[in-house]
């Protein structure tokens, strides 16, 4: 730009002016940015935050799924340990109603062959159990694990609901905000 031109055009000049204006103003924006060291931190803050978030929430993802393959496996060979034992019983009660339908044993014998059948079967499952009891233990275990967790989330959004309907009596204003951002009610509640 030549100033023979400046001086002749004035709506250029104007437009010149408020070009610089406009460069100068985001450049002052972005130096009060960089210097504003609370909102960088809160910003970085939070995307940490929001990063443990994300990496507690798929440790614990995988290690619900772990819990129910494991679980699983768990059921598996129990329902598997549990049809043996009931075939095996189901064969000794046929073996005590064919000898007593054949007359070979006493009525009182028979009752007594069938009940030593059922204590060798669970004999021998009560042995297995104890030769691997890791299945057992994992299961119950799993089961355990569970349980503490819907208790927890019981009681959490019962205390919840609680704590929210004693603000919507006490503040009427921030009625429709407790009952739409549960989130922002924990905010509230936890004084952050």
């Amino acid at each position: 730009m030549s100033t023979a031109n400046a001086g002749n055009d004035p709506d250029k000049t104007r437009q010149d002016i408020q070009h610089t204006r406009a460069e100068l103003g985001e450049t002052v924006a972005a130096l009060a940015a960089k210097t504003d060291v609370k909102t960088r931190m809160r910003t970085k803050g939070t995307s940490a935050a929001n990063g443990l978030k994300q990496r507690l929430t798929a440790a614990s993802q995988s290690a619900k799924t772990s819990a129910a393959q494991r679980f699983g496996t768990v059921r598996q060979q129990t329902s598997q340990r549990a049809a043996a034992v009931k075939q095996k019983s189901k064969q000794a009660v046929a073996r005590v109603r064919g000898s007593a339908a054949t007359g070979t044993q006493a009525p009182g014998e028979a009752g007594s062959a069938a009940i030593t059948s059922a204590r060798a079967a669970a004999a021998k499952v009560g042995s297995a159990v104890r030769a691997k009891p890791v299945p057992v233990v994992a299961a119950a275990g799993a089961a355990a694990v569970i349980t503490v967790m819907a208790y927890q989330r019981r009681r959490t959004s019962q205390r919840l609901g609680r704590r929210q309907q004693q603000l919507t009596g006490r503040l009427p204003l921030l009625a429709p905000w407790a009952k739409t951002c549960p989130n922002g009610l924990r905010r509230l509640l936890s004084g952050s």
